[in-house]
């Protein structure tokens, strides 16, 4: 043992032989409370040490989830062009599918939107279109498709919204 800790723990014990039962009590108060304050200080740094972890835990699969998110979206005019292209010619139409297939699996989904409610938090209304074959409030038109990633929009969908 060192030196410092024997002088500390020599210090922190005292001679009880020649002390009488209401000061033993008052020491025992006291050597008590410093136990429960020093336990309380424990339990804190504990929680506080669980909370750290748990967040760090939470960043760490946020940063795996959405590493990808940089490049997906750099990619998106690409799928954009290759959709476009999709409906003249069948050799597109593969790639469109193959490219949206590897999205996919990183996460990426394309936005409903036509015939569906407009929903603003999917949508973005670039303009209205007077139509009988849908209700009001629905989407009769997609401009532009969205996309979600990993359960947040990444893209709004552009939309013409059905009006009477």
């Amino acid at each position: 043992m060192a030196d410092a800790e024997k002088d500390a723990k020599s210090e922190t014990k005292q001679d009880t032989s020649g002390m009488n039962v209401e000061e033993l009590t008052e020491l025992l108060t006291f050597e008590k409370a410093l136990a429960e304050e020093r336990l309380d200080l424990l339990m804190r740094c504990r929680a506080d040490l669980d909370n750290v972890m748990k967040r760090s835990a939470r960043e760490k699969e946020d940063n795996i989830r959405y590493a990808s998110l940089k490049l997906v979206s750099k990619l998106l005019p690409v799928l954009d062009s290759l959709d476009v292209a999709a409906k003249h010619d069948e050799g597109s139409k593969v790639l469109y599918m193959q490219l949206l297939d590897i999205l996919s699996g990183e996460g990426l989904m394309p936005i409903e939107a036509k015939g569906v409610r407009f929903d603003p938090y999917r949508h973005e209304a670039l303009f209205q279109v007077t139509t009988q074959e849908l209700e009001e409030g629905y989407v009769a038109e997609e401009i532009q498709k969205g996309y979600i990633f990993n359960s947040h929009v990444i893209r709004f969908s552009k939309v013409a919204v059905a009006k009477r």
